[in-house]
């Protein structure tokens, strides 16, 4: 699994980014994940800065969203960042109703002040204003410090996340398969199904390439694909007994070629 995009996580909405409502379910998460995800993907994209920047930042969305405790805390964060920017939009709506009563008054106090030779004074009203509009630049100062300090425990959060899955290189298996007949029903949410719910934490699909094979004359086409299991015991497991209907190859991400012949494949 590629690492947390090195982005501000207070600037960005995930749910937003995977163009979803916030009470979408996993499977519609992952879902969006794989859709939007081929957009910037590596292998199906010119890898620029940008696309990398997008492709790791849809993957961090991806951790967040379908962990249940990491997805209440987001989902918590994101729903009081949205009241403060509610809260914030009204003040300043006060505050600038207020600013114009205030020059209005002003105008007319100085008007009348020329008019009759009448030095102005400051009414209870606009010392009113001016105090309302410093309580609200305070109010907005700390509304900022917060923002600041959550942005930083989610950063935090993210980093641990990541650290806790560096280990997913060893859960990762790669499989290939040809491209024919069978083989061209096999795709991400195939795989999927082919393992028990909780087995499988992610499948990438990588790039059909034409490769020659033993006992074929000419090159066929192969598809590649990471699955990437939730534990190392049980990679291991499934990579001795399968399912590996259909797939010609079953090698470890970390490069340990697996010989699945005599396992249907």
């Amino acid at each position: 699994m590629a690492p947390a995009a090195a982005l501000a996580p207070s600037n960005v909405d995930y749910y937003e980014l995977l163009s979803i409502g916030a009470t979408a379910s996993e499977a519609e998460i992952r879902r969006a994940y794989r859709k939007t995800s081929l957009l910037y993907h590596p292998d199906k994209v010119k890898p620029t800065p940008e696309n990398l920047d997008k492709f790791q930042l849809l993957q961090t969305a991806l951790n967040i969203l379908t962990d249940a405790d990491e997805k209440r805390k987001y989902d918590q964060t994101r729903e009081a960042r949205q009241r403060r920017l509610a809260e914030t939009a009204a003040l300043d709506s006060r505050r600038r109703q207020m600013v114009e009563d205030l020059e209005k008054r002003e105008a007319a106090s100085v008007n009348a002040g020329t008019k009759n030779g009448l030095k102005r004074t400051w009414t209870d009203r606009e010392l009113e204003i001016k105090r309302i509009q410093e309580e609200n630049r305070k109010r907005r100062e700390d509304a900022m410090a917060q923002k600041v300090q959550e942005a930083n425990a989610l950063a935090e959060a993210a980093r641990a996340k990541e650290d806790q899955s560096s280990d997913s290189i060893d859960r990762s298996v790669k499989i290939r398969w040809v491209k024919e007949g069978g083989g061209l029903d096999i795709d991400q949410e195939a795989i999927e199904d082919n393992f028990a719910a909780g087995e499988v934490e992610n499948v990438v699909l990588l790039k059909d390439k034409k490769r020659r094979i033993e006992g074929r004359d000419k090159k066929v086409m192969l598809g590649t694909a990471v699955i990437v299991f939730t534990s190392l015991p049980i990679a291991k497991r499934v990579v001795i007994q399968g399912p590996w209907d259909g797939i010609d190859s079953v090698e470890w991400a970390a490069g340990t070629k697996t010989n699945v012949g005599d396992n249907g494949g």
